[in-house]
C-alpha cells in the first residue's frame, strides 16, 4: 500500500478496546500497509468486549508469563463479544484492505476468524521476543525487522498491486460511498471483474467493504463530535457520508455495534475515552 494515500484512508478503530482498559497506548503509522501499534493491560473489571467491524487484520500477542500465545484476526462483519482476559497485550492493526501474501491462509480465511500467529507467521523467534516483552517500543521494533522485509517482498510480487491500491484508494476517498459500477468503470475493468479480485484479494466483497469503511468514517466523525449540538451534527452527518436519511444510518450503526449513536457518544463520555487513550 503506497504512502500517498494515507489521507484518504480512515483510521480504523476499536473503541470498546480503549474503554475495557484504563491506559490502552497507541502509535500511529499510517504507512506500510499498518495503521497503528497498541498495547493495553486489561485490568478493569469485566470479562468481555464488542469487536466492530473495520475491514482490518490485527495481530494480537498475549504476553503472558506461562501460557503466552499470539493470533492473527480477521474483521469481524457484526458486532462480536471477544475474551477480556487480565493481562499485558501488544498488537498491530494493519491499514483496512490490506492483504496478506500467506502461504498457508487465504484472506477469506480470517473474515470473522482467528488463526494462531505461528500457523500463518511461522517465526518462532519473532514470537518469543514480543510475547516475553512488555516493552512497548522493543516490541514495535522487533516486529518492523521481520515485517519490513515481508512487505517489500508483498510489493514486488503481487500482480495486483496497482488494482488494488486503486480501489482502495477510490473507495476511501468517498469514505465508501462509491457505487461497484462507477469503481469498475474508473478502473477499466468490468464489474465481474472486480467483485472476482476484490473478494479474492481482500477476502470480502467490495460492496461488504465499502459498507465497514462508511462505518468507520461514521465511527471516527462520531468520537469527534460536539456532545451539544448532537442532533443537529447527526443529520448533517447522514447526509455527508451518503445514507438516505438519519434514521438509516442509525439502523446501519446499530446493525455493526448494537447500540444507537446517541448511546454510544454517551458511553464515550461516561468511560473517558480520550483519557483512557494515549497516542504516543
Amino acid at each position: 500500500m503506497n504512502s500517498n494515500q494515507n489521507k484518504q484512508i480512515v483510521s480504523p478503530k476499536q473503541p470498546y478496546f480503549v474503554m475495557a482498559t484504563s491506559r490502552y497506548y497507541k502509535a500511529v503509522v499510517m504507512n506500510y500497509g499498518i495503521s497503528h501499534f497498541y498495547c493495553f493491560n486489561n485490568d478493569v473489571i469485566g470479562n468481555s468486549v464488542i469487536a466492530v467491524p473495520d475491514g482490518c487484520i490485527d495481530m494480537l500477542f498475549c504476553c503472558d508469563d506461562k501460557k503466552p500465545y499470539a493470533s492473527v484476526c480477521g474483521t469481524v462483519l457484526h458486532p462480536k463479544i471477544v475474551k477480556n482476559e487480565r493481562n499485558y497485550y501488544f498488537g498491530i492493526r494493519f491499514l483496512p484492505g490490506l492483504s496478506l501474501n500467506l502461504k498457508n491462509a487465504a484472506m477469506s480465511d480470517f473474515i470473522e476468524n482467528e488463526i494462531p500467529f505461528l500457523e500463518v507467521i511461522q517465526d518462532q523467534e519473532l514470537f518469543d521476543k514480543i510475547t516475553s516483552s512488555r516493552d512497548f517500543n522493543y516490541q514495535i521494533q522487533e516486529f518492523m525487522k521481520m515485517y519490513m522485509q515481508f512487505y517489500q517482498k508483498a510489493q514486488t510480487t503481487d500482480k495486483f498491486l496497482d488494482l488494488k491500491n486503486f480501489m482502495l484508494k477510490r473507495i476511501n476517498e468517498t469514505a465508501g460511498q462509491i457505487k461497484i459500477s462507477e469503481l469498475a468503470e474508473q478502473a477499466g475493468y468490468t464489474v465481474r471483474y472486480i467483485n472476482k479480485i476484490f473478494s479474492e484479494e481482500f477476502g470480502l466483497p467490495p460492496k461488504i467493504f465499502c459498507k465497514l469503511m462508511r462505518f468507520q468514517h461514521l465511527l471516527s466523525n462520531l468520537n469527534e463530535f460536539d456532545k451539544n449540538s448532537f442532533d443537529a451534527n447527526l443529520a448533517q452527518l447522514s447526509i455527508e457520508l451518503g445514507y438516505y436519511d438519519q434514521s438509516h444510518m442509525i439502523r446501519d450503526f446499530y446493525e455493526l455495534t448494537n447500540t444507537t449513536p446517541g448511546k454510544y457518544i454517551y458511553s464515550l463520555k461516561e468511560k473517558e475515552y480520550n483519557k483512557r487513550l494515549i497516542v504516543i
